[in-house]
């Protein structure tokens, strides 16, 4: 491995561990010793957005794109950033360079396209969420729920979020909402339960953690909130 892809892989890891700090500072060193990286340069545009570096992040997605010009998720990524910086004219571009990109039937084209941009956007998402910047990771995740109306994935993000906003009702509403269209969807009534436990209502949230159990026995979350409801519930008898 050389010392180019220690950096890489090192900033990559230090990205899942949500040190962004010194993922940037190892994506430059890759950048500085490999130049021609357009995945170090794609990794430094996302900071950058998220960073509110914008004119930093256009700059990386762009030298991505001049070395890779058929780099979808840079394209995209760009496309993102125009349109939330309101040039949507060069937003528009971009999206069709992007979509242009993809082989196949158009219907397939506009599917894989609205797929991924709605990843780009929950992953914008996250790491808004890491800076606690939680009404930018809202949009986000608006933005992408549009894109992709049935991911209840992305319906559990939103709850979270208002969750930690401290909107409680807000994020009970959104996970009855999800529980009403995918009513067998486990890491909704998962949350569902804690949403009625941080509540009080301490009924309701073993009966979802119990409805988990009936499906997946073995859902260690249930089985953990269920025991420590029932124990609380027994202390306030």
């Amino acid at each position: 491995m050389t010392l180019y892809d220690r950096y890489l892989a090192s900033a990559k890891e230090k990205l899942k561990e949500k040190n962004f700090e010194e993922a940037q500072k190892h994506l430059l060193l890759a950048s500085e010793i490999n130049p021609n990286s357009h995945e170090a340069l794609f990794l430094l545009g996302n900071l950058y957005h998220t960073q509110s570096q914008f004119e930093k992040a256009i700059e990386a997605y762009k030298k991505a794109l001049a070395l890779k010009p058929n780099f979808t998720d840079a394209a995209l990524s760009l496309s993102i950033l125009y349109n939330d910086l309101g040039q949507y004219e060069e937003g528009r571009l971009m999206f069709n360079r992007a979509q242009k990109q993809v082989s196949g039937p158009t219907d397939f084209q506009d599917s894989y396209i609205q797929e991924k941009l709605a990843l780009k956007h929950v992953e914008l998402g996250e790491l808004y969420e890491t800076y606690h910047r939680f009404l930018e990771a809202e949009e986000q995740y608006d933005k992408a729920l549009k894109l992709s109306p049935q991911s209840p994935e992305i319906i559990v993000r939103i709850a979270k979020v208002h969750e930690k906003q401290g909107a409680l009702s807000e994020s009970l509403k959104e996970l009855k909402k999800l529980k009403i269209f995918h009513p067998d969807y486990v890491p909704g009534l998962v949350k569902l339960g804690l949403a009625y436990y941080a509540q009080g209502k301490m009924i309701e949230a073993i009966q979802e953690w119990e409805k988990v159990l009936d499906m997946d026995p073995k859902n260690s979350e249930a089985l953990l909130y269920l025991d420590m409801a029932q124990k609380a519930h027994t202390t306030t008898i």
